[in-house]
């Protein structure tokens, strides 16, 4: 792949500032690997977050998903980030949202690990706590929540994924033959741990959002609906408790 004249810029400062080798960081970036990982950074949102090749290099369609809760969020509340990777979610959620708690969950502790520093980077690791675990199994039960806030895995076998994601963690990416194993796991326990009239909002892949509508749907979640991103295309789910 080509380097853009601004991607190279930034490698090229990081360089002057780390004493890395410039020729083979842009060698490394010409080969498509994660500009995130060579630098170590991405911003997200409204804010700067580690990043290393443990965790999935956040997206701007992720970006949507955050301002989307924002539009509804209350101004105080608990939630709840399944998967959180980087911290990305909560973290931004937590930032715009003084008046919030919030849990993230992984199952990768070396995710978490990474969340819980970006978490105190930011300063926000007073309202966001860290549990390790699959999903629900992370959250104790009878905890109730207003938000359920998640992007998990959800890329088919069978689809194509562009030149970086080859070097991101598969376990971050690939949930089954339709994309849809990690919701078919939140989806059934989600009404559990949300509070009456509390929102579900989760990412998906446009090839299989009807798909996961149909399933929300049948799971005792209310008001179902898939929302586009700004190409379009079919990306979000959001639900509410009823």
């Amino acid at each position: 792949m080509t380097v853009s004249e601004r991607e190279e810029l930034w490698l090229r400062e990081f360089a002057a500032k780390s004493g890395e080798d410039i020729a083979e960081l842009l060698k490394k970036r010409g080969s498509g690997y994660p500009l995130a990982y060579l630098i170590g950074s991405q911003p997200f949102h409204e804010i700067e977050l580690k990043i290393t090749p443990d965790v999935l290099v956040p997206r701007p369609e992720t970006e949507e998903l955050v301002e989307l809760v924002l539009r509804e969020a209350k101004p105080e509340g608990r939630g709840v980030d399944l998967g959180c990777g980087s911290g990305a979610i909560a973290l931004s959620l937590a930032r715009a949202l003084p008046g919030w708690t919030f849990t993230a969950t992984d199952i990768s502790e070396n995710a978490l690990e990474l969340a819980k520093e970006n978490a105190k980077n930011l300063g926000l690791d007073s309202r966001v706590s860290f549990r390790l675990g699959s999903w629900f199994e992370a959250v104790p039960e009878g905890e109730t929540y207003d938000l359920i806030v998640t992007n998990p895995p959800y890329v088919g076998e069978m689809e194509d994924i562009d030149e970086g994601a080859a070097y991101e963690p598969k376990i971050a990416l690939f949930a089954g033959p339709d994309g849809l194993d990690c919701y078919r796991l939140i989806l059934p326990k989600a009404k559990d741990y949300l509070k009456e009239g509390g929102l579900f909002f989760g990412e998906c892949g446009p090839y299989h959002a009807q798909a996961l509508l149909e399933l929300a749907k049948g799971l005792g979640l209310g008001s179902a609906e898939i929302l586009k991103d700004y190409f379009g295309r079919d990306r979000f789910l959001r639900a509410v408790k009823v």
